[in-house]
């Protein structure tokens, strides 16, 4: 979930220097790009100590739930559009996640 956040902070960032007609100086500036860099920080320490107790191979298919979690994030809060076909493929790596976490439980 930090993940999907900070992504998201990035996202914005972005957006709001480019709207300044600046580039990445101008998104360095934003207050949402640092907050996006905290929560890397703050997930970075997570996922060490997640590794401490977990194996990579269960740990990190969970990661790529992000790969639902940003279009699904991106169109609820950012209006960005969402095919089906990028939604059933994200739902696919939500299935694959679930099946080997379930498979190593």
């Amino acid at each position: 979930m930090t993940e999907t956040c900070l992504e998201l902070c990035y996202k914005v960032a972005s957006n709001r220097a480019s709207a300044g007609g600046g580039g990445v100086v101008a998104a360095l500036r934003q207050p949402m790009a640092w907050l996006g860099i905290a929560l890397w920080a703050v997930e970075s320490v997570a996922w060490v100590l997640a590794l401490r107790t977990l194996p990579l191979s269960q740990a990190y298919p969970v990661m790529c739930l992000t790969y639902l979690t940003i279009p699904l994030a991106c169109r609820l809060l950012l209006r960005e559009g969402l095919s089906a076909r990028k939604l059933w493929a994200s739902a696919l790596i939500a299935m694959g996640v679930a099946l080997i976490a379930g498979r190593q439980a």
